[in-house]
């Protein structure tokens, strides 16, 4: 059931962006939308872990003058069936790189990883022109 999920996202996410086989060699880079951004989240390994347990997130933007919002979209992640049952709804803070599609759990400072986000940033890095050297020098500098 997850594989067959995964396909249908993959799919749709491509009919979205429009990707097609391409040089590259004329394109120039785009940074990600708040769109994009968000579907990224909801493609993260923690997010499938808490769809698995039958509950789904909820996302809303941070934005405050400490936060380095040039370069990242900065989330507050939430279980959205706690939010109105008591107790913390916090999953976490994420940092999603405007520029990579990376993925940065800001509590503890480490990048996601996973099959399906994997899947998910190599369609947007092709539909963006994201090359690998972009994302090998945000890489080295976490949000």
């Amino acid at each position: 059931m997850i594989t067959k999920t995964r396909t249908l996202i993959l799919i749709f996410l491509g009919l979205i962006f429009g990707v097609s086989h391409r040089s590259g060699a004329n394109e120039t880079q785009k940074d990600l939308s708040l769109s994009e951004a968000k579907i990224l989240v909801f493609a993260s390994p923690f997010a499938e872990n808490l769809r698995r347990t039958g509950t789904d997130i909820g996302v809303e933007l941070q934005t405050s003058s400490k936060l380095n919002q040039a370069d990242y979209y900065y989330f507050w992640v939430y279980n959205a069936e706690r939010v109105h049952s008591g107790g913390s709804a916090t999953v976490g803070y994420y940092a999603i790189n405007k520029h990579t599609a990376d993925v940065w759990n800001v509590d503890t400072g480490k990048r996601e990883s996973g099959k399906l986000l994997g899947d998910v940033q190599a369609i947007m890095r092709d539909a963006h022109a994201i090359g690998k050297s972009v994302v090998q020098r945000y890489q080295s500098s976490p949000p």
